[in-house]
């Protein structure tokens, strides 16, 4: 991907890595920001499926576990998988072009259709 993005083993996706504030970007890189992040927010949801049946299988595993350290290990497990899903969820919701000061030519294309 971009210099815009950096690869995050733990969610296995590319997470905004942005090294400057949003409005020193120029219009056009803006638009590629946004047109990349959109193609990555909607891996999101599946990357969260992927999780949910991650920790699905491991407490179906801790129904079964007799062993105190591997309940433990596993427990472990189930709350990093959850956490992963909450930093997920923020991702999700986050919006970049929030703090925008002044629309790009496509935002103010969609702000237009919105009315």
């Amino acid at each position: 991907m971009s210099s815009w993005f950096t690869y995050d083993p733990r969610l296995d996706l590319e997470v905004p890595s942005l090294s400057l504030e949003w409005s020193e970007y120029n219009v056009t890189e803006r638009e590629k920001i946004l047109e990349q992040w959109e193609r990555v927010r909607g891996a999101i949801p599946s990357r969260i499926s992927l999780f949910e049946a991650r920790i699905e299988e491991l407490q179906s595993q801790l129904h079964h576990e007799e062993e105190w350290d591997q309940t433990v290990s596993l427990m472990n497990q189930v709350a990093d998988y959850a956490s992963r899903i909450n930093d997920l969820n923020i991702l999700f919701r986050t919006q970049p072009d929030a703090h925008l000061e002044h629309d790009t030519p496509s935002q103010q294309e969609h702000h237009d259709r919105e009315k």
